[in-house]
C-alpha cells in the first residue's frame, strides 16, 4: 500500500450537507478553509485552500456546524464533477472538534 494521508485544520465555511445513501450509509459533506503561515526556502509565506470534506459511516456528526474550527484527517481522492471537471476531496475517517 502506498501513502495517502492528509490532516488539515480550519474552519467550516458552509452548512454541512448529510445525507444517507440507497444501501444505508450515512453520509456528511462540507467545505473545509485553511489558512497558515507556513515556511518554504526558508521563507514565510500564505497558506490558505478551501477543500471538499467527506465523512462516511460515522452516525454522530451533529457537532459539525458551520462555522466549526476542526481538525481534519483522512486520505485524498480525485472526483469527476458534473461538468466533468476534477476536483480533489478529502475523505476524513477523524473529525476532531477544536476550541473556538
Amino acid at each position: 500500500m502506498t501513502n495517502n494521508r492528509l490532516v488539515l485544520s480550519g474552519i467550516v465555511k458552509k452548512t454541512p450537507i448529510r445525507k444517507m445513501s440507497p444501501s444505508g450509509i450515512l453520509h456528511c459533506q462540507f467545505y473545509l478553509e485553511h489558512v497558515s503561515e507556513q515556511i518554504e526556502a526558508e521563507l514565510t509565506r500564505q497558506a490558505w485552500c478551501i477543500m471538499p470534506v467527506i465523512v462516511s459511516g460515522q452516525q454522530e456528526l451533529s457537532y459539525i456546524k458551520k462555522g466549526s474550527k476542526v481538525l481534519v484527517s483522512g486520505f485524498i481522492s480525485t472526483h469527476t464533477k458534473r461538468n466533468q471537471t476534477s476536483q480533489l476531496v478529502l475523505h476524513a475517517d477523524q473529525v476532531k472538534l477544536l476550541g473556538e
